[in-house]
């Protein structure tokens, strides 16, 4: 495959992956630790680990807060249960960490190169300005970050499950030159602002563009 052997459970980064994982570690202005913060810019982050549907494996001691990964009636319901939010998943999708740093929320589709992550952020100085402006800080972080940025553009979307939303397409290259392409929500609740961040090499952004935008359509707070 073009993108290196696909392995189910664990999965080893491809090095695509793993570039564009770290600049999704800055995406929030929580506080990390400083010795992860060096390995990742030394370009040693964590492995990412990919579940099956049916693992019962506690998560490692790094992981943020649990997240839990259930069938329902509807499809697979990642959960993460500290902050009461969730979204439903297709079948080829499992759990994952590794992802992100701070996300409550780590999904992927190992075989069709497909990551989505959801971090949320309380910080009351969010408050003092509206959502496109927030949103517009969030993108610009994940812009600075890419080796060459090409473009982003709106997708239309402006609510998620009745909530306030604004969703982008971002392009742009990592440093080896490799093109990505990021799928950038931010949605603001009466509790929180969220990013939903999904990404994928461009020709599987154009395949599986809809489904992306299907399972963030599906995030929803069901406690708070």
């Amino acid at each position: 495959m073009l993108w290196g052997p696909v392995a189910i459970a664990p999965v080893m980064k491809r090095p695509w992956t793993v570039q564009i994982l770290l600049p999704l570690v800055i995406l929030v202005l929580l506080a990390v630790s400083c010795d992860r913060l060096l390995r990742n810019l030394r370009g040693e982050p964590d492995q990412a680990t990919v579940q099956p549907i049916d693992d019962t494996t506690p998560p490692p001691e790094d992981v943020v807060a649990p997240q839990t990964l259930d069938l329902t009636e509807s499809g697979q319901t990642l959960t993460h249960d500290p902050t009461g939010i969730a979204i439903t998943l297709p079948e080829s999708w499992a759990n994952a960490t590794g992802l992100h740093e701070t996300a409550e929320l780590q999904a992927a589709d190992v075989s069709n190169d497909l990551y989505l992550i959801v971090v949320s952020e309380e910080a009351p100085i969010l408050r003092r300005s509206g959502l496109p402006e927030n949103a517009a800080q969030y993108r610009a972080l994940l812009k600075d970050q890419l080796a060459a940025f090409e473009r982003e553009s709106p997708t239309g979307v402006d609510f998620i499950n009745g909530e306030i939303a604004s969703q982008y397409e971002i392009r742009g290259q990592l440093a080896d030159g490799t093109p990505v392409v990021y799928l950038h929500t931010t949605v603001v609740t009466s509790a929180r602002y969220y990013q939903i961040v999904g990404w994928a090499p461009p020709e599987q952004f154009e395949a599986y563009r809809s489904e992306l935008q299907n399972i963030t359509s599906t995030f929803r707070e069901i406690s708070s």
